[in-house]
Parts: structure tokens; sequence; C-alpha cells
């Protein structure tokens, strides 16, 4: 996949375990944190205001290479693929110190009417904005 955005993560002393490597939950809350920075860094979605909000239904993780502090994540991450109802965020994160991908990961989110407690379809505005940052078009 090619990415259209980017950010940096610091690995913190803290986020390592007992074996002296990032532990491997920590991961999910870098993608978490990079999903929220993208969206953030899209005017029509920032902040998630409104009752439309993303919900992640499935996520998954591959890791390649450990990485130990202190170290700079670049974290690649985009929309992959989007339907009527669910689309597919991946991302891969890269050791500054190693220049190489350490971690690969994927999750579908659904838009969840927060009023009403139950997944919608994928509102245009976040459709098109979308689009706009990914630079093409997804089919339905």
């Amino acid at each position: 996949m090619e990415y259209t955005t980017s950010f940096e993560q610091v690995v913190a002393w803290g986020d390592m375990d007992a074996f002296g490597h990032v532990n491997n939950t920590i991961y999910l809350r870098y993608f978490e944190s990079a999903r929220v920075r993208y969206f953030d860094a899209v005017p029509e979605l920032a902040g998630f205001e409104g009752n439309e909000i993303p919900v992640v239904a499935n996520i998954s993780c591959s890791y390649k290479r450990p990485v130990k502090y202190p170290d700079t994540l670049t974290i690649k991450v985009g929309v992959a693929s989007m339907g009527k109802a669910s689309f597919k965020m991946s991302c891969e994160m890269i050791s500054q110190k190693q220049q190489k991908v350490v971690t690969v990961a994927e999750c579908t989110v659904v838009i969840v009417d927060a009023a009403k407690g139950y997944s919608v379809r994928i509102p245009e505005v976040w459709r098109q904005a979308v689009e706009r940052v990914e630079n093409r078009t997804f089919d339905q």
C-alpha cells in the first residue's frame, strides 16, 4: 500500500517489557494514536464531532523486529479499502534506529451512531474526506 500520511512516535522507557523490548500491546496503542492523528488531520473529521464515531471492529498486528528504547518510529497510516459500512486502515511502523519495518497492523473500522448505539453506513462526508486524503476513490 502507498501511504499518504505518516507520524512520528517516540518510544518511551516505560513502553518496554521485562525482556527489554517494546511490549506487544504498546504497538496497538501506537496504531491507535496514529489513527486518531490521521482523523484529526482531516478538518471534516477532526475531534469526531456529531453522532458518527469510528469504532474498531477487528485488529491484527504482525511483529517483524523488536524495538528497544531509545528509538523513534515513523508510523505510516492510511485507509486501504472502503466499503459501504466499514473500511480497513493499515499501518507500517519503521524504526528510525534500524531503518526497517518493525511492525505492520491492520484494522476494520465501522461507523457507529453514538446516539442510537449501532453501526451505520459510512457518511458521505467521511467518504469524500478520506478519498481526498488518500488521493483516490474507493469502490463500494
